[in-house]
C-alpha cells in the first residue's frame, strides 16, 4: 500500500495523526538518546535515594523526549543484605488515557548475582 502526504485539508478529507508524521523520521532517527545534545539525559547520585537526570533529548518509539532542567528521581530502599540492579527508563505510554512519556525506576531483584531487570513491552 502506497502512504502518503501531506496535502492541505478540503472539507476534512485529509487527516493525519502522530504516528504518521512521526514515521517521516524512520531512517533518520534512531531510537535512544542524543549523545550530542545537552548533558545526555545522564543519570547521577543526588542524595540518600534520589538521583539526578540530567537535560538532553531522546527519541523513542516514534516520540520526541527533551529534558530541559535536571529531573530529581527516587529509587526504592536498597536491599539491607543482597545487593540490587536498578534500571531508570524513559517509559512511552501511549494509551488513550495517558499519553505521556516519563522517567521511571523499574526496580530489580535482589540476589547474590543481581541481574538487571527484565523490562516489559505492552500494547501501548
Amino acid at each position: 500500500m502506497l502512504t502518503y502526504g501531506f496535502y492541505n485539508s478540503v472539507n476534512n478529507d485529509r487527516r493525519y495523526n502522530a504516528i504518521q508524521f512521526s514515521k517521516l523520521f524512520d531512517g533518520i532517527i534512531t531510537d535512544g538518546v542524543f549523545q550530542t545534545i545537552e548533558n545526555k539525559l545522564n543519570v547521577s547520585p543526588n542524595s540518600g535515594m534520589i538521583l539526578n537526570i540530567e537535560t538532553g533529548r531522546a527519541w523513542f518509539n516514534h516520540t520526541w523526549n527533551w529534558n530541559d532542567a535536571t529531573t530529581l528521581i527516587t529509587i526504592p530502599a536498597s536491599e539491607i543484605i543482597l545487593p540490587r540492579i536498578d534500571a531508570v527508563v524513559l517509559e512511552i505510554d501511549t494509551s488513550p488515557s495517558v499519553r505521556e512519556n516519563s522517567f521511571k525506576v523499574v526496580k530489580g531483584t535482589p540476589g547474590a548475582a543481581p541481574e538487571r531487570p527484565i523490562l516489559t513491552k505492552s500494547e501501548f
